[in-house]
């Protein structure tokens, strides 16, 4: 694992809360009620500043607000953020990914001046007017589109990122227009590898009765995870070799709770709401359990109490790699950066089209 010296690049989750209620994400059950297991988390700019320091600002090539159940347009303190970071490190690179279905059409102009030359904010448009808000249930599409253009007029660069289903499929062409004509820099699609065991993800009200299906686009490229694959998941799980993505962009993650971890992945374990009769309800528990023995090994990784530095530098940091890609392998990292049959979350991306 790399040190603090060769640290990069930051994912910051500065906020968990989020208007919309897109299916296939884990802050809540299905489109419907909200994930029991997240606790509301914001991050302040006071916070921001106390962790990433100006010395590590400086040193960083760039960061990016995503993170695994938020939107960080809904953290009141983004632009300050931003703004700061632009001062302190005028050459880093900030990236932000988002619904864009909130705040007003003058806030989102704000932004585009408060971001450094490099940067792109990454729209989640799923469709147009009519399949948009299929899965980006809570956004309006009109909305959306208008904040981006309000973004993009104002000198910032924007990306138009499309989901496809088998709802919204026949409209790729015609977005990727629209997105041109608007402005965007560039259009990406992609693929959901979010189907397990079945090619029906069911969509629930609030009462958590199913109301519709989402199904995968015709003639999906993912490996999606078969019942077989569940069957025989510790064979694969053990023949996999990991190839580390974090440790190729020498990144760490920071959660809402500001919690440091070295990827979204292993940080979202412990809030995975999954039904009762969750097919990978075996293999959810198993992963709980090896997420449970890696932060007993790690120790306390709050950036609040404890510096960057001082987390990753560690000897217990440097060191519980070495056991965690071998003898008693994750399953998680297996799954997202594992040498094997599985299509891995970078595979999902189809294309990305410079417009």
């Amino acid at each position: 694992m790399f040190t603090f010296n060769q640290l990069e690049n930051i994912h910051l989750e500065i906020t968990n809360r989020c208007q919309a209620s897109c299916p296939m994400c884990s802050r809540n059950v299905h489109g419907g009620l909200e994930n029991p297991l997240i606790k509301n988390q914001d991050w302040t700019i006071a916070d921001f500043k106390h962790i990433l320091s100006n010395e590590v600002l400086q040193q960083l090539k760039g960061f990016y607000f995503c993170g695994n159940f938020g939107d960080p347009i809904i953290n009141n303190d983004l632009i300050d953020m931003c703004q700061h970071s632009t001062d302190v490190n005028p050459n880093v690179y900030i990236r932000i990914h988002t619904n864009g279905g909130a705040r007003s059409k003058d806030w989102w102009k704000k932004l585009a001046k408060a971001l450094p030359p490099a940067h792109n904010v990454i729209f989640a448009i799923d469709g147009l007017a009519d399949t948009h808000s299929l899965y980006r249930i809570g956004t309006d599409f009109n909305k959306v589109l208008d904040n981006a253009k309000a973004f993009i007029n104002a000198g910032g660069t924007a990306e138009w990122a499309f989901i496809k289903f088998k709802h919204n499929e026949h409209q790729q062409t015609a977005a990727e227009a629209l997105a041109k004509t608007h402005g965007f820099a560039r259009f990406t699609y992609k693929d959901s590898a979010r189907f397990v065991a079945t090619e029906q993800f069911p969509v629930y009200d609030a009462d958590g009765n199913t109301t519709r299906y989402l199904e995968p686009p015709t003639g999906s490229k993912i490996n999606l995870i078969t019942q077989d694959v569940i069957d025989n998941y510790k064979d694969i799980v053990a023949a996999s070799e990991i190839d580390c993505y974090v440790t190729q962009t020498k990144e760490i993650y920071i959660d809402a709770y500001k919690k440091i971890m070295p990827c979204c992945f292993l940080a979202s374990i412990p809030y995975n709401h999954a039904a009762a009769n969750d097919a990978t309800k075996t293999i959810r528990l198993e992963i709980e359990q090896q997420y449970s023995n890696l932060i007993n090994d790690l120790g306390n990784t709050n950036a609040l109490v404890n510096t960057i530095q001082s987390v990753i530098d560690s000897d217990s940091w440097q060191k519980v790699w070495h056991k965690y890609w071998g003898a008693e392998k994750l399953i998680t990292c297996a799954r997202t950066c594992g040498v094997n049959k599985l299509s891995k979350p970078k595979d999902q991306f189809i294309d990305k089209v410079e417009l």
